[in-house]
């Protein structure tokens, strides 16, 4: 990647050093935790989560599918709470 300015070159590497070391803290938190997990089957998981927007009598809301495998652990490991089933996103009424 060529950047043009030495500011866009200094804050790419920086995004780049972010992203590898929040992947590594996310690769150890499942072994901290006792989590028996491989990171292929960790984001295989994760990545079936999905969410939809409904609306339904004027009221907005936002679904989510329901934690497959080691999903439900790996939020655990991280200390986040998973989003709500079912979550109000705008109330027109």
């Amino acid at each position: 990647m060529f950047h043009h300015r030495n500011e866009t070159t200094l804050g790419h590497i920086v995004g780049c050093f972010l992203a590898l070391r929040l992947e590594v803290d996310l690769q150890r938190r499942p072994d901290e935790h006792n989590v028996d997990v491989s990171w292929p089957e960790l984001l295989r998981d994760l990545e079936q989560l999905k969410a939809v927007d409904v609306t339904l009598d004027g009221c907005r809301y936002r679904l989510r599918t329901d934690l497959t495998g080691v999903a439900s652990a790996a939020f655990a490991a991280a200390g986040v709470r998973p989003p709500s089933v079912l979550t109000l996103v705008d109330d027109a009424a």
